[in-house]
């Protein structure tokens, strides 16, 4: 019911004083007019005394008009009371949160003639449970995650209690054990490590319960009494700030004993490798942030996991690798499949670092890709041993000289330009002559030394871009890419023999060596056989030549 105007005019006072937003808003033949807006209304929205009389189009945006005035006709037409929450800025701009209440004023005719408004501010509320409803997924996130690092790692690990009882495994622990869950539940852990290394265990896991952990090398057994040594390490479980058991994180160090033999010569040095060894784990998000770094990034490459949260992802990869790595990644994400590439990581001191990078992706409920759980390994020193291996494989172990195979390889590729582009060549094949004397007389140990000299002077004969290789024994060749005419090619056979014409002198021997070099071009039938072969009959025919016209014992 509408009470009298003087009634109105006490209660439009007292609603002045009233902390809420409070709206009297007039209805006409099914329009809305403002009629009262207390104090608290117009200090907290854009509207004023101006907005008397006028209706929610005349007074706000047309969308929050049309939002507004489809409110307070549901209460006109229900007759009832209704409350909607909503969102609005303040004149500073602040985004605010409310509830709003709309009670139908009737009159004695039933007709509802004026809509009563209070609105009020539930911006706090909103943000609590904005905050709660955000922490609540952290926490599922963190879970998430931790749960992925533990299903997903590269390495075994256990969960304990805290005293030394195994509750769990991953999926590469029970592997490793070689045991199914329910034999390994309630067991300890102690019982798969060989009985020489259990007080060690049993020091660091007393250690781990003080608060310090560290890595240290065991052997443990396995189902099959194999024995099989491991770097493992106690991380501790803890929840509300207290340790309520612990990660055993059981790393397979076959692949390290591997290296390791190659290079080490003694237990000491093996050891000090073996337990300084340390896998990186990163995970990082689809929008390249970094979720986690293991406190092992500083040991490998001399960051700590704050400063590189700080810089920019992959700032420290081999720009050569860049476009590989974000290649592989994205292939994986695409796949759902492991990755596994090598790069180059830059050290903090500027050095690089020859990585393995394990990656695994990571879907959310939706299918949709989270995150990428990465497993970094410094194999310096596979690399390192491989690069030897290739060294080997085309060069020549006494002389260090290119071999056989990386000549025949060279070869191919000048000759596959000279039939593409004309580029004209030579090859000149040369033998010592009378090697067999030198090695009848004087021993294999100076026959080497003579071999070692004669490739020195034959690679001190030429260009840069030129090749000389030792083919095997006594018999070496050379390439001269840029020999365009015969002249050319022996100008530099006249300066290999002013070179072996100096004098050879060893410790117990000085000798005359001499030599004798065939010298062969392409022709458009050319190929890599042909060409070696004519270089052969050429130095051949240089050898008769001498047999016949020189005194043999100056050959």
């Amino acid at each position: 019911m509408i009470q009298g105007a003087e009634s109105l005019s006490f209660e439009k006072a007292l609603m002045d004083g009233v902390q809420e937003m409070v709206f009297i808003v007039r209805v006409e033949k099914g329009e809305f007019f403002y009629e009262f807006l207390n104090k608290s209304a117009m200090q907290k929205t854009e509207l004023d005394e101006s907005a008397i009389d006028k209706t929610f189009f005349e007074t706000q945006t047309l969308e929050v008009a049309e939002l507004v005035y489809s409110q307070y006709k549901k209460a006109l037409e229900s007759g009832n009371q209704i409350v909607y929450e909503d969102s609005y800025y303040d004149p500073a701009g602040n985004l605010l949160f409310s509830k709003t209440r709309l009670t139908p004023m009737l009159n004695d005719d039933g007709d509802c003639t004026h809509i009563f408004s209070i609105v009020q501010d539930i911006t706090n509320e909103v943000e609590a449970k904005q905050e709660s409803m955000e922490a609540w997924k952290k926490l599922e996130e963190s879970r998430s995650y931790y749960h992925s690092l533990f299903e997903h790692n590269a390495d075994a690990i256990l969960t304990l209690d805290l005293n030394g009882h195994i509750r769990g495994a991953n999926p590469v622990g029970l592997r490793l054990s070689g045991m199914a869950m329910e034999d390994l539940s309630g067991r300890r852990v102690l019982d798969f490590v060989v009985p020489e290394d259990r007080r060690r265990t049993l020091k660091n896991f007393r250690k781990a319960k003080n608060g310090f952990y560290t890595n240290f090398r065991i052997t443990i057994s396995q189902k099959n009494n194999s024995r099989l040594g491991v770097l493992v390490k106690f991380i501790p479980i803890k929840i509300r700030e207290a340790t309520t058991g612990f990660y055993l994180i059981v790393k397979d160090m076959r692949e390290l004993d591997q290296m390791v033999e190659m290079y080490m010569e003694s237990e000491r040095n093996f050891r000090v490798i073996a337990e300084n060894a340390n896998d990186l784990i990163i995970l990082i998000n689809h929008r390249k942030e970094y979720l986690f770094i293991s406190p092992s990034l500083e040991t490998i490459f001399g960051f700590t996991p704050e400063e590189y949260k700080g810089k920019e992802p992959f700032h420290n990869i081999h720009p050569d690798d860049l476009n590989g790595l974000y290649s592989t990644l994205s292939s994986s994400i695409k796949s759902g499949e492991i990755c596994k590439m090598r790069v180059r990581v830059a050290h903090k001191k500027g050095d690089w670092i020859w990585s393995e990078l394990h990656g695994t992706p990571v879907f959310d409920d939706n299918n949709s890709y989270s995150h990428m759980v990465m497993i970094v390994r410094d194999v310096s020193l596979q690399k390192d041993y491989e690069t030897k291996l290739e060294f080997f494989a085309y060069h020549d172990p006494l002389t260090g000289m290119p071999n056989r195979r990386f000549f025949q390889e060279s070869l191919e590729k000048t000759l596959l330009d000279y039939h593409r582009k004309k580029k004209e060549f030579a090859v000149l094949l040369l033998d010592i002559d009378k090697f067999k004397g030198i090695n009848d007389k004087w021993g294999h140990e100076t026959g080497d030394a003579v071999i070692k000299e004669f490739g020195r002077r034959l690679q001190a004969g030429i260009c840069k871009e030129d090749l000389a290789a030792r083919l095997g024994g006594d018999e070496f060749i050379i390439l001269l890419p840029g020999a365009e005419n015969p002249e050319s090619a022996m100008r530099v056979v006249e300066k290999i023999r002013k070179a072996m014409k100096l004098p050879w002198i060893f410790e117990n021997a000085v000798l005359e060596i001499s030599t004798s070099i065939g010298m062969t071009m392409p022709k458009p039938e050319s190929t890599l056989s042909s060409i070696l072969k004519e270089a052969d009959k050429a130095m051949y025919e240089e050898k008769n030549y001498k047999k016949h016209y020189f005194d043999n014992d100056r050959l």
